[in-house]
């Protein structure tokens, strides 16, 4: 058998390595350049104080990321209940409340459907219609109303009559906590997918890493990869791609370093010093912004976009940081849940996870609670400099929490604050899966470009919502295109967790939207009468209060104006 082609892998995120492995194990040669100094794109990890590594974002992995659970199996050799912790339901924590958290149980499970209807997330009216509101969502697929893929989340919660505002609130509490983007952008049509894709998988909720995501994933891929013969190469990106022939003939590398002032990895030296390498095939798994840039470079009459026009859509997909505070504290912070919490109208959006709890063998966690808080609000920092931005953030959970947030950064005496760290994510955008991108986002194989492929969580696929799994699917997705033209090696498997739905739950769904309807309205009908008889209760008093001046004898006179 001839030599194996030579395959050219840009980014060293999920995507990526996924797409490497599988064809280093099927003989290709691969090589991977990362532009950063640790692999795993959204799922690496930084160094931190005393040898510790922080993840750049906490994720929650999901039972039906088949292709990602798959992967870890194989490189890892050990069960997944070692690395991972089954974690049952989310928590939520209003501004007053603490230390008195509510919270969702098996969410996904319709066996725990009454449980979490008292569970004190709300009233349970609006929890009826909150989880009515996902079964009229699912029943689409079977039984559509309206063009989901022009819609987005918010949109069509506002549309259903049945629906209220608390529910609605919880769904954006949801979906923002998870996603990091606001119901009125997130697609109603990926949303649907992925519930879909939960309650075919609905025990355990999802799983939390029981250490970094350098230890319990990255680690094992890397190992992998150095096996198969896989040439790693970090702290280098890609500059240029130039095609000739109908196909991609070169790309140009220049090594990066870490811009501390402005948060980002950037060339070293002038443009021209990049260095030039031939191709044979090339998988571009980069972030949105960074390939909208690659598609576009390289001399005239050179460039991607202009073999393939379409894909100067790139341009209008989003991307946006999600800054990220690793709060340790002195002590132990008695009452904080192991489970993820949302804080319930947060301005900021916060939401936090106390790795301390669930991370195993840190010493450094050892008698202090150690808080992982997001932001998802970028917009409603201040944006005047890092630290106001983070002390905003400390600020607003301490009206949660209690503790003292003291008078600036870095001077409240209940924070480690030789520990704590506050990073802005700036080189690690997460992609916003916004109503009616699905058409701009670009597809695995480049027709017009005979060796190249693209990959990442935001590229086309049937995952739909930006997810681990999507990242890795793309990943594989691209490996079996190269394979497949190439006629070299085993195929490559691709799990779809579509499959997990059968036609009778779908029929199941579309029954129920018809059934509880009545009960959905009526539920929906005690909502708002509540509120009206809330909303009446002040007036009542005022008027009683008023009746009881007039009739109280010896009151002095009214005097008129």
């Amino acid at each position: 058998m001839s030599e194996a082609p030579r395959v050219t892998v840009a980014g060293g995120g999920l995507a990526g390595l996924a797409a490497a492995l599988r064809l280093a194990e099927r003989g290709y040669r691969v090589t991977v350049y990362e532009q950063k100094s640790m692999l795993g794109g959204n799922l690496a990890s930084r160094p931190a104080a005393h040898g510790v590594y922080l993840d750049v974002y906490p994720h929650m992995y999901c039972n039906w990321y088949h292709n990602f659970w798959r992967l870890l199996d194989d490189t890892s050799g050990v069960d997944r209940s070692t690395l991972f912790a089954p974690v049952s339901g989310y928590k939520q924590l209003c501004r007053g409340d603490f230390p008195r958290f509510t919270g969702v149980t098996d969410m996904y499970s319709p066996w725990h459907m009454l449980q979490n209807m008292f569970s004190g997330v709300g009233p349970p009216a609006d929890m009826f219609v909150f989880g009515y509101a996902t079964i009229d969502l699912l029943a689409e697929r079977l039984n559509p109303t309206m063009l989901l893929k022009d819609m987005s989340v918010n949109g069509f919660l506002n549309a259903r009559p049945y629906m209220t505002k608390r529910a609605s609130a919880a769904y954006d509490s949801f979906i923002t906590g998870v996603w990091a983007i606001p119901s009125y952008l997130a697609s109603a049509h990926d949303f649907r997918l992925y519930l879909e894709y939960c309650l075919a998988n609905p025990t355990p909720a999802f799983w939390l890493p029981r250490g970094s995501a350098r230890d319990r994933v990255i680690s094992h891929l890397a190992d992998a990869l150095k096996a198969a013969g896989v040439n790693v190469v970090t702290k280098v990106q890609l500059t240029s791609v130039s095609c000739a022939g109908g196909r991609v003939s070169e790309i140009g590398l220049q090594h990066t370093e870490f811009d501390k002032h402005t948060y980002a990895w950037v060339g070293v030296g002038e443009p021209w010093t990049e260095e030039v390498e031939e191709t044979e095939e090339v998988i571009l798994a980069v972030p949105p912004f960074a390939l909208s840039k690659l598609v576009r470079s390289g001399g005239s009459g050179r460039r991607i976009v202009e073999a393939e026009p379409d894909i100067a859509e790139l341009a209008r997909l989003r991307a946006q940081p999600i800054p990220i505070v690793h709060l340790y504290f002195t002590r132990k912070l008695a009452h904080i849940p192991a489970e993820p919490v949302g804080l319930f109208g947060s301005r900021l959006r916060l939401a936090f996870t106390d790795i301390s709890q669930t991370w195993e063998d840190v010493g450094d966690f050892a008698g202090r609670t150690v808080l992982a808080v997001s932001s998802s609000d970028v917009y409603g920092l201040p944006g005047t400099a890092p630290s106001d931005d983070a002390y905003a953030i400390l600020v607003e959970l301490a009206e949660y929490l209690g503790f003292d947030a003291g008078p600036a950064w870095g001077q409240s005496s209940d924070i480690d604050w030789e520990r704590t760290r506050y990073d802005t994510n700036a080189d690690t955008q997460l992609f916003v899966n916004e109503t009616g991108t699905d058409v701009w986002r670009p597809r695995t194989v480049c027709e017009s470009l005979s060796n190249l492929c693209f990959a990442g969580d935001f590229c086309h696929s049937h995952v739909g919502m930006t997810t681990i799994e999507s990242a890795v699917t793309t990943g594989l997705e691209a490996a079996r295109a190269i394979v497949e033209r190439r006629g070299v090696g085993a195929p490559v498997e691709v799990v779809k967790p579509a499959s997990d739905v059968s036609a009778l739950s779908g029929a199941l769904y579309v029954w129920l939207r018809y059934a509880w309807a009545p009960y959905a309205l009526s539920a929906s009908a005690w909502s708002r009468g509540s509120d009206h008889v809330r909303g009446m209760a002040p007036r009542a008093s005022d008027a009683k209060s008023l009746l009881r001046y007039l009739l109280t004898p010896g009151r002095p006179p009214r005097r008129h104006r």
